[in-house]
């Protein structure tokens, strides 16, 4: 286990070294929130600089969550930028759009670029047999936002995640691991008969890992990609929209217990945060090297591809890396990240094309 301590002297060292240009996606309510929350307290006053923009459906809230960062960092610039519905990719592109034209007029001629891209945008339906929804565009509403969405918004800000000087950094916030099964032949699980809460979760840990990966791999020295479990912590959507009656009940009852064993929203924020850290590099051009070295005294982490500091990160909520499951030496032997990679990149030409993946 990262003690929290260390946590917090690494995010100290990293807003001492340098300004910050950070995107929060689902930033108005939760672990987003905390995350966000966590940067602009640790930023403060003594930071070289802060730029944040927080994507989110709730501008009251957002213009809340603001008011508040400002007054624990007067000096740094948080923009909102309002989102309908970030299932929809072709929503993602167009605030991807207003986010890089609003950063190159922020940055009057230097570099324009991205430090940090935290991700939390998410769906859960409860109750009964989950029934697939499906968007205009012919994808799972909760899947979008767990997988399609979120490599979305990477791909779209890419080039600004690598003009950072820090090597961009990208935290997807969900479940590394959850992989279990993948349907090779349904990768978007049209087919009710696929569809579950199993396999949906499965499935975004997968194809996550993948994705990011490839990314890794593409850009040494350029990016770092975390997928990040968070552990247990009590956000707004244990009593949000789509939790039925019978859970807010029982949530009143186990509430207390589920508190004692919950991360709080301070400390989460903070371990997503610390992702910028010397533990979690960018791949290195020398994609062999074994060198058990220290930065902060902190050991760099294993990628999930197995190479030290390799670029691409399956984390647990005390930054320690989520071993890989049994069937993934297999997977990779059979190519399967390739697949996952080219079924990506269909649906994104598809829905950039005609608006819509038929699969």
């Amino acid at each position: 286990m990262v003690q929290l301590d260390v946590v917090r002297a690494c995010n100290n060292a990293l807003v001492k070294r340098q300004a910050i240009t950070a995107v929060f996606v689902g930033g108005t309510s939760g672990i987003g929130e905390y995350s966000l929350r966590a940067l602009a307290s640790t930023h403060g006053t003594s930071g070289r600089g802060l730029r944040v923009y927080l994507v989110g459906r709730n501008e009251v809230a957002a213009m809340t969550i603001i008011a508040e960062c400002k007054k624990a960092c007067p000096a740094g610039e948080f923009h909102f930028v309002q989102a309908s519905d970030l299932a929809s990719l072709i929503e993602v592109d167009r605030v991807c759009r207003q986010i890089v034209n609003a950063e190159e007029s922020c940055t009057a001629g230097k570099t324009a670029c991205v430090d940090l891209l935290v991700l939390t945008q998410a769906y859960f339906a409860f109750g009964g047999r989950l029934e697939r929804q499906e968007t205009s565009e012919g994808l799972d509403k909760s899947l979008s936002l767990l997988y399609y969405s979120r490599m979305r918004f990477v791909t779209q800000l890419l080039p600004l995640l690598l003009a950072s000087p820090l090597s961009g950094r990208v935290v997807s916030v969900f479940g590394p691991g959850r992989d279990t099964k993948l349907v090779l032949d349904d990768l978007s699980l049209r087919k009710q008969e696929n569809f579950g809460f199993g396999n949906l979760g499965s499935h975004a840990a997968f194809m996550t890992t993948f994705f990011f990966e490839k990314l890794a791999a593409s850009h040494p020295g350029k990016l770092s990609l975390s997928h990040y479990f968070p552990m247990l912590v009590i956000t707004p959507a244990f009593k949000g929209n789509g939790v039925p009656t019978w859970f807010k009940r029982v949530f009143v009852v186990v509430g207390p217990l589920f508190r004692l064993l919950s991360i709080s929203p301070k400390e989460c924020g903070d371990r997503v945060l610390f992702h910028t850290a010397p533990r979690f590099p960018a791949r290195s051009s020398d994609a062999e090297a074994k060198s058990p070295a220290k930065f902060e005294n902190v050991k760099v982490a294993l990628s999930s591809d197995g190479t030290l500091g390799g670029g691409a990160y399956r984390t647990n909520w005390n930054g320690e890396v989520v071993p890989l499951g049994k069937g993934y030496k297999q997977i990779h032997k059979d190519a399967v990240s390739k697949t996952v990679w080219d079924h990506t990149m269909r649906v994104f030409q598809d829905i950039s094309a005609g608006g819509y993946f038929s699969g």
